[in-house]
């Protein structure tokens, strides 16, 4: 499976306002993060900083929002990660599961997740 891109709409606060950012679907990242430059011009506060595990096992600050997203007709909540000039846009597990998508690793397409109820 290769590299999977989609297109999300993140929101002002009000979910008035959403603009489109191509993301890397990235299931070993557990929030999404999109540029810092466009959640400040949406007008997404910063709701806390943390310390965050990079891939290469390296530990860095990092500041956390939560923002309204669209993915493939769905609209929801999410944490969201401020990231810095340079670093990727990547859509995490969490938004992924709140959208009951999954990756389909055949394809390498967001597929629908079958919710069992008990």
């Amino acid at each position: 499976m290769g590299t999977v891109t989609v297109t999300i709409g993140v929101g002002d606060p009000q979910e008035h306002r959403f603009e489109d950012v191509e993301v890397t679907v990235d299931t070993g990242s557990t929030f999404t993060s999109v540029p810092r430059e466009l959640l400040h011009r949406l007008g997404v506060p910063i709701e806390r900083s943390a310390q965050s595990e990079l891939a290469d096992g390296s530990v860095a600050p990092v500041d956390v929002g939560r923002t309204t997203i669209r993915l493939e007709g769905r609209e929801f909540p999410t944490p969201v990660i401020f990231a810095e000039a340079g670093e990727p846009s990547l859509l995490g597990v969490i938004a992924l599961e709140d959208a009951l998508l999954a990756v389909d690793p055949v394809s390498g397409r967001l597929i629908p997740v079958n919710v069992l109820r008990l």
